[in-house]
């Protein structure tokens, strides 16, 4: 009996210390997860500030829904980039993901791409792709895989163009179709059109329908 009496004085106090001693690697815990929760926001407020500040000062508009960061690279979910073209008009082009190289700050890579291009005319044509790649400063988009021009007057179909909005240009070196609203097409190895249209050539074999048969005799 003496010795049990002995032994809890002894007890109570390693007791209280493991106990304390749990608390105090509990609250360690705690406070380490905070202070990651707030490095990893400030990160990502870091990231959106220079995102927004890539952007903005070269587009007349850009917003996202979401920024993170992937493989070093910032990423901006749903994207939306707007700019103005000299002659009238203007341009909005939306994607599912935006990528962006903080050491290129001005070139941006697109996943799943819709949008819109208004003439000096107002009338816009819809455009869709899977991929492409814009520079913010040349102001050029490039388009690639199932790309898809639209207007009431036309559908155009490639599989990859350039389009220069300042200059209203669109080239494109591989094979492209042309379906003129209601029974006319053309199609060809490559195509450039100027001056927002003004100016159409198609080179390479060239093919022109009309209610599904030849106007004219290909082209050399």
């Amino acid at each position: 009996m003496d010795a049990a009496l002995t032994l809890k004085p002894l007890a109570d106090p390693r007791a209280r210390a493991f106990a304390a001693a749990r608390r105090h690697s509990r609250l360690v815990k705690v406070l380490r997860r905070g202070l990651e929760i707030g490095i990893f926001a400030g990160i990502v407020g870091v990231v959106a500030m220079t995102a927004l500040r890539n952007f903005g000062g070269v587009l007349r508009d850009v917003s996202f829904e979401g920024v993170g960061i992937e493989g070093g690279r910032i990423t901006m979910d749903k994207p939306r980039l707007s700019g103005s073209r000299p002659n009238g008009g203007g341009y909005n082009i939306t994607a599912v993901k935006a990528m962006q190289d903080a050491r290129h700050p001005g070139d941006v890579d697109l996943a799943l791409i819709g949008g819109d291009i208004s003439m000096p005319d107002r009338e816009v044509s819809r455009l869709s792709a899977n991929s492409g790649h814009y520079d913010s400063a040349a102001e050029t988009l490039d388009l690639a895989g199932d790309v898809r021009l639209a207007n009431s007057r036309y559908e155009v179909f490639l599989q990859s163009v350039k389009i220069a909005f300042k200059k209203g240009e669109y080239v494109s070196n591989e094979p492209v179709k042309v379906h003129i609203l209601p029974d006319a097409a053309v199609t060809a190895d490559a195509f450039l059109v100027r001056e927002s249209g003004a100016a159409v050539r198609f080179e390479g074999h060239v093919r022109t329908l009309l209610n599904g048969r030849d106007a004219v005799a290909p082209a050399p």
